[in-house]
């Protein structure tokens, strides 16, 4: 009887520490889930004041450019070349701005005739052309045409391979919307539509941008070779071979005005294209990356020099946070 109880003994006490050793791995994954969660929460706050901190110092660096320099932006201009850097105990934070003008913007479509949206004929030629150039059919472009501008104006009345909201809020539409009547803010907002799902999201994705004006023009001095379908498709006659030769020798320091790009290249018809071209930009892309032990964010803005000699932030995209 004294060995029984013994061993009774000896089990509850091995019970009760296997009991308590459960309990301490519990709380001890709770304790670190929560402390994770707070560093994730701390880093999430940070990185926003990060962000918010390197915009202002892009908007100050671009408005200083700007002011004084509104002629010419290149390659090599200071905008470009000197990035933000910044070390920290154990991170690091990376801005580099970059020409966001190089690209067709969606808005330029249409043309603003006192409060309403109207048709853009001389830039849905370069669109027209641009499609044409990824080997777009004529029909499906003309439907991507009518599907943008009845997205944008501010009638009901369907273009003649338009849509109106009777589509959009439609049976056969998932989920039910209606034309936005206005500018488009994203680039994504294009997806909705069926003609550019047909025509695939890469052409879209690779050329397109969104501004908040109706202005098609590309900064010629920052342009890269991926562009020579873009920069082809500004002027009517242009292949994209005579593109890519210009592409391939745009000096560092840029050219200053249609003359001398077009003593650069003689034997090249440029005028009936330059209305698109400009030498300098007024549309930035600032990307700014932050890094911290185990954890990275990264946020992409768009900042718009407008008129008034001030730049702002027209839309922000912020990953892993």
């Amino acid at each position: 009887m004294h060995y029984k109880t013994k061993g009774v003994v000896l089990i509850s006490v091995l019970m009760i520490v296997l009991l308590l050793s459960s309990v301490a791995v519990l709380i001890g994954n709770n304790y670190f889930v929560s402390f994770k969660r707070a560093q994730y929460a701390e880093f999430q706050t940070v990185s926003l004041n990060i962000f918010r901190n390197i915009e202002s110092l892009a908007q100050k660096k671009i408005d200083n450019e700007l002011r004084f320099n509104s002629k010419i932006h290149a390659k090599n201009n200071s905008l470009f070349l000197n990035d933000f850097i910044f070390e920290l105990n154990n991170g690091i934070v990376t801005g580099k701005i970059t020409d966001a003008s190089n690209c067709f913007n969606i808005n330029s479509i249409v043309t603003k005739v006192k409060s309403e949206f109207k048709p853009n004929e001389k830039n849905i030629e370069v669109f027209k052309k641009l499609m044409s150039l990824n080997e777009v059919d004529l029909n499906l472009t003309d439907e991507a045409i009518d599907q943008i501008i009845d997205w944008i104006d501010g009638d009901s009345n369907p273009r003649a391979y338009g849509l109106e909201d009777y589509y959009y809020s439609g049976p056969l539409n998932n989920p039910k919307e209606y034309t936005g009547s206005r500018l488009f803010y994203t680039l994504a907002e294009l997806k909705g539509l069926p003609a550019i799902r047909k025509i695939g999201w890469s052409i879209f994705e690779d050329n397109f941008c969104v501004f908040p004006d109706n202005i098609l023009n590309v900064n010629i001095n920052t342009l890269e070779m991926r562009h020579d379908m873009l920069l082809a498709s500004m002027f009517s006659n242009m292949p994209y071979t005579d593109a890519q030769y210009i592409l391939d020798n745009i000096p560092e320091e840029g050219f200053r005005d249609i003359n001398d790009l077009k003593r650069a290249f003689p034997s090249y018809e440029l005028d009936n294209g330059n209305m698109h071209i400009e030498f300098s930009s007024s549309k930035f892309t600032l990307t700014t990356s932050f890094s911290y032990e185990d954890y990275v964010s990264d946020s992409i803005s768009k900042i718009y020099y407008g008129a008034n000699n001030n730049s702002y932030i027209t839309s922000r995209i912020y990953n892993g946070i």
